[in-house]
């Protein structure tokens, strides 16, 4: 199993999702015993090896997102609770369709210069609240769009339609933004 500094894929992502969470960085380190600048270029080096290992396997997306949104694994797996549980959150987004919203919300308006975080924010939520939601919903996706069930079709229309009315709500919404990334640079 391949390691950077000592530390494997699986406890680096747990440690990502722990530390989102609410962990603080100091036991992060004390459970992996390591010191802050072995941690800083631990971090630096995954953050680059996930992305050459998602471009070579997508499924290493798919289990970082797992590990990150259940950190419970690796050396963290006896670690204190500072995880939320889904009954905690579930009720900021109670259904698909408004989990939808928010995250059209979140994806439309960064393309118009809006801060992700910020717009999570405005529904109550930050990094580790929507990751724990997006392995929730992710879950019911699955399970709505099994293309081997009888109703396939009438739950990927379904699927659909929810996507396509939130993106179009969201681009109607922002659409007189502009975004001038260059517009305080003076030459």
């Amino acid at each position: 199993m391949e390691t950077i500094n000592g530390v494997s894929f699986e406890d680096w992502a747990a440690a990502c999702g722990n530390m989102a969470q609410g962990m603080p960085e100091q036991d992060v380190m004390r459970i992996l015993n390591v010191e802050k600048p072995i941690w800083d270029d631990t971090m630096e080096k995954w953050g680059n090896r996930l992305g050459e290992l998602m471009t070579a396997d997508m499924n290493v997306a798919t289990t970082y997102g797992q590990l990150f949104a259940n950190p419970k694994a690796g050396k963290f797996a006896n670690a204190a609770a500072t995880g939320i549980a889904i009954d905690e959150i579930l009720p900021l987004a109670p259904d698909y369709e408004t989990y939808q919203k928010i995250f059209w919300h979140q994806s439309v308006g960064s393309k118009y210069g809006i801060d992700p975080i910020t717009t999570l924010e405005q529904y109550g939520l930050d990094l580790g609240k929507w990751g724990v939601l997006g392995m929730h919903y992710m879950n019911y996706q699955n399970n709505l769009l099994d293309h081997t069930h009888p109703d396939y079709n009438e739950k990927f229309q379904f699927f659909s339609d929810q996507q396509q009315r939130w993106e179009n709500h969201f681009e109607e919404y922002y659409k007189n933004e502009k975004v001038d990334l260059g517009g305080d640079i003076a030459f």
